[in-house]
């Protein structure tokens, strides 16, 4: 007796409190609607009682209608007269007519209370009531709960009183429903949605229970149970209104976690929270109320994922997600291939407007290809990432296939194909189990197979590219599928996922380089087939997206010959692909193989410097090796530069720069090799690589006039980049000058005879070098020459004027430049090198009319005049110091002879 007691005061708290404190918020709100409407009625009562007054006024003026019917029957027709006499009639007539006023805007309604400003206000008033209604809820649950933890209800009575409960919750929502509607009775609204809604959570509660915490059905009837609780819940969704909706998904996502149980058996809330999920987008796609959507798809996934921290199951969680997904993309359109315009959601992130249904399958595909890259990541073991794999496979073919007459659902496809090559990298860089599984194979015995799962995953990549294909053959050329999109996709799937496996998995390693250079052959012969079954399609973009696939097919070639092949066949190799890119594309236009050329051309630059390098070159190469290895990117990039369309200007500009810098590469290895490791750092060494990289360098400002305007940039950059190589050279060089000049280092020498010695090698060609530029690139009309021919000049200038002084030191010191000194002879030397200078500046200067350099020359001998008055005065002694002066008084007085007849010629013109 105390349980039915106990059962009854807790429904009746639990229900009837709540019902009234609905009922007393529905008084409320009628009798707030009931005072809006009466002001607004004594407001127009107002407005009629001051146009009545008004029409008063103005009836003495009027003629009665009888009076005017009379006049105008007696009256001859009058003539028509002009058209200003009747305007002011008419004007009148619809001043003094109410009837043909113009209609004027009905004053705005005002708004009541919100639900929470009328909930925050009952709780202000009768907040004691509140607490009343919360104390007797707790006494009724406490008493009940006292009933079960005394052992008075038996499990089987306890399940069965739910379902009886939940099953009277919605027999009496459904009576009210039918009598008084949801929402139509102000007494009464919502409360039907009310008891259904939470009958329907009883219910779930009552399966669930009885399962997962009694054990009284097993997994199977469990389900059907649920399945057609999710069936009466969206029928009565679509019956009554959101709020039934809220409370059901509120209720049946939440009540697993308070209803508990094993661990064992939770595996079964997998299927359950996905039906949850399903009834609810089943009950909005009738509906449409958008946010319920939003809820049936939001709530389940939270609790899969709380779930998965609990009681984790990847077969589980895999179909649950693919459940959800499909829900999202399929219940809202009703039809198992949905049709969907207007804006994709790559369009929405860039300011358009996607339908809601739109966003919600964006949502679902999100969360379930999250579901596969968190199973592949997460798993503890090998079958759980091969499911997460196989998730986001089947994810993109429905995604890709099953929505082909869906634009708007067209880039959904992103979602599980880009998660897919994510994990696929991340797996094997987080050491994951598949990963560990798949390296184990190193340490196999000879006569054991080895593991099969690259050729699983390469599969998966080749499956990529085919479905996205297969989306490209049922794209319309012309329509809002766009074929472009779906071109770019099957010629990039595969190919990133045989790099990836090469990058992060080092396949090689356990199956051998030939059978894994054999599987990446037979992605580029798949490569080859999706481009001439494209070429065979047709249509807008044929070159382009048939590009594409050769691009692939050619990259694919490349990796396989790199897995293979030696360091200098494969550099030759690349350079073979790179000219039959160039050809191709000459042949039969296609912009992506000249792309493909460019990469070549980038990858054969990092070859040569980096990997394998310049050091492998020089230290670890045969003579042929290095050669070759040089002299085939060198014949490339020439064939290259001749074979290249007209329109392919960036082509050519980077077969001109890769030309140059690959020559400048070679002759410093060569000159490396010939000096040999220690000869090489030596200063008539670095001189001549000084004179190579700013050969480098000059030749791309050379090319420079002849670029359009888009690739000026990238020639620059590239002469920046060769400037760095240049500068470095020559501030080694002159730090091996310096070392000459160091007492410490008494072992640097210079070599060779006098004047034709290693200071000539290291400074004459840079000198003729950069005078070279300062002849060629100072010419008027190209860009910079303002700038060039003078800098260069003076560089030029610099770079003998430091020859001519270290190579006096050299005549009177010997090799030993760090002797002590100066003596007599040297200091004389000085100061005739610096007068020959200068005259022969002077010299110039009449022959090119320059007055810039007649200038420097006359600094040349200002420069001579102090050293003497200030050097050889006290460094100088006996005849010398006389010679000296008298040969600088000498040589002063025919300089200015010089001087003024170059002025009197510049001046007779």
């Amino acid at each position: 007796m105390l349980i039915v007691f106990g059962g009854i005061y807790g429904l009746l708290v639990l229900v009837g409190l709540p019902a009234l404190i609905i009922a007393y918020l529905g008084l409320r709100t009628e009798n707030a609607d009931l005072r809006t409407r009466l002001e607004q009625l004594v407001k127009e009562v107002e407005i009629l009682v001051r146009e009545v007054a008004a029409l008063r006024q103005d009836a003495p003026q009027q003629t009665p209608p009888e009076q005017t019917e009379r006049s105008a029957a007696l009256s001859p027709e009058p003539d028509p007269g002009p058209a200003p006499l009747t305007a002011p009639v008419a004007r009148h007539d619809e001043q003094a007519s109410p009837v043909s006023a113009p209609p004027q805007a009905a004053p705005p309604e005002p708004q009541g209370p919100t639900l929470a400003d009328r909930l925050a206000g009952w709780l202000r008033e009768n907040w004691t009531l509140a607490l009343a209604a919360l104390s007797l809820i707790l006494g009724g649950l406490f008493m009940v709960q006292y009933g079960v933890e005394q052992g008075l209800l038996t499990p089987p009575l306890r399940v069965l009183g739910a379902l009886v409960l939940g099953a009277a919750l919605i027999a009496g929502g459904e009576a009210i429903r039918r009598r008084h509607g949801d929402t139509a009775a102000p007494n009464l609204r919502h409360l039907p949605s009310t008891f259904s809604g939470a009958g329907t959570v009883v219910l779930f509660i009552a399966i669930l229970s009885a399962h997962a915490l009694y054990g009284l059905i097993g997994s199977v009837p469990a389900l059907a149970g649920m399945a057609v609780v999710s069936v009466v819940a969206m029928l009565l969704g679509w019956l009554y209104g959101p709020v039934l909706s809220a409370i059901g998904l509120l209720g049946a996502t939440a009540a697993p976690f308070f209803v508990g149980g094993s661990s064992d058996k939770a595996v079964l809330l997998y299927p359950y929270f996905a039906m949850v999920g399903l009834a609810g987008l089943g009950i909005d796609t009738f509906r449409r109320w958008a946010w319920v959507s939003g809820l049936a798809l939001a709530l389940p996934a939270g609790a899969l994922g709380l779930l998965w921290f609990h009681a984790p199951d990847a077969r589980g969680l895999a179909l649950a997600a693919l459940a959800l997904a499909a829900g999202a993309v399929l219940i809202p359109a009703r039809s198992l291939r949905p049709g969907a315009d207007g804006p994709t959601v790559t369009e929405g992130l860039g300011g358009a407007r996607p339908a809601f249904p739109t966003w919600l399958a964006a949502a679902g595909l999100a969360l379930a290809s999250g579901a596969g890259l968190w199973l592949v990541l997460d798993a503890l073991r090998p079958t759980e990432a091969a499911i997460g794999f196989a998730l986001l496979l089947v994810l993109f073919a429905g995604a890709v296939l099953g929505l082909a007459r869906a634009p708007a659902f067209e880039d959904l496809a992103i979602l599980p194909g880009g998660a897919a090559l994510l994990a696929l990298g991340l797996h094997a860089a987080g050491d994951g189990p598949l990963y560990r599984a798949f390296r184990a194979g190193i340490d196999r015995m000879p006569e054991s197979p080895a593991p099969t799962t690259v050729w699983w995953l390469a599969a998966g990549g080749a499956a990529l590219s085919v479905i996205a294909f297969q989306r490209l053959r049922q794209a319309e050329p012309d329509g809002p599928n766009h074929r472009g999109f779906w071109a770019l996709g099957a010629a990039v799937l595969l190919p990133a996922t045989l790099l990836i496996l090469e990058v992060f998995w080092a396949p090689a390693e356990v199956t051998g380089a030939y059978p894994w250079a054999l599987a990446v052959m037979a992605g580029a012969a798949l490569m080859v087939l999706l481009a001439e079954r494209r070429s065979a399609l047709g249509g807008e973009g044929r070159a382009f997206e048939t590009g594409l696939f050769a691009a692939s097919a050619l990259i694919l070639i490349g990796l396989a010959l790199f897995l293979l092949l030696t360091k200098t066949a494969l550099t030759l190799a690349l350079s073979a692909m790179a000219v039959a890119a160039v050809a191709i594309d000459r042949r039969h236009p296609m912009r992506p193989l000249g792309w493909l050329a460019q990469l070549g051309a980038a990858v054969i630059g990092y070859r040569l410097v980096f990997d394998p390098g310049v050091d492998w070159a020089i230290d670890v190469a045969g003579p042929l090796d290095a050669a070759l290895a040089h002299l085939g990117p060198l014949a490339a990039f020439a064939a290259m530069r001749v074979l290249a369309r007209p329109d392919r200007g960036a082509v050519r500009a980077l077969a001109d720069s890769a030309l140059v810098t690959t020559a400048a590469i070679a002759a410093t290895v060569m000159l490396r090799r010939w000096a040999g490791p220690e000869g090489f750092e030596t200063h008539w060494a670095m001189g001549l690589t000084a004179t190579v990289w700013t050969l480098a360098v000059l030749a791309q400002i050379w090319r420079l006039p002849h670029d359009p305007g888009l690739l000026r940039p990238l020639r620059i950059l590239f002469a920046a980049l060769l400037s760095l190589s240049a500068l470095t050279a020559s501030i080694l060089l002159l730090s091996d000058l310096a070392q000459l000049l160091d007492p410490g280092l008494a072992s640097r020498r210079v070599a060779g005879p006098p004047v034709f010695d290693s200071l000539a090698l290291a400074l004459w060609p840079l000198a003729l070098v950069l005078a070279a530029g300062a002849r060629w690139l100072g010419e008027p009309g190209r860009p910079g020459a303002r700038l060039l021919r003078p800098g260069l000049a003076g560089l030029s200038a610099g770079a003998l004027g430091l020859w001519g002084w270290l190579e006096i030191r050299r005549l009177w010191r010997g090799p030993e430049l760090s002797l002590p000194g100066p003596s007599d002879g040297e200091l004389y030397s000085y100061t005739l090198a610096l007068l020959l200078a200068s005259g022969l500046g002077l010299v110039a200067a009449v022959l090119m009319r320059s007055h810039m350099l007649r200038r420097l020359a006359m600094a040349g001998v200002g420069l001579t005049v102090a050293k003497v008055f200030l050097i050889d005065m006290s460094g100088l002694s006996g005849l010398v110091r006389v010679a000296s002066f008298v040969g600088l008084g000498l040589a002063l007085a025919g300089l200015a002879w010089l001087d003024r007849a170059v002025s009197r010629i510049w001046e007779k013109g």
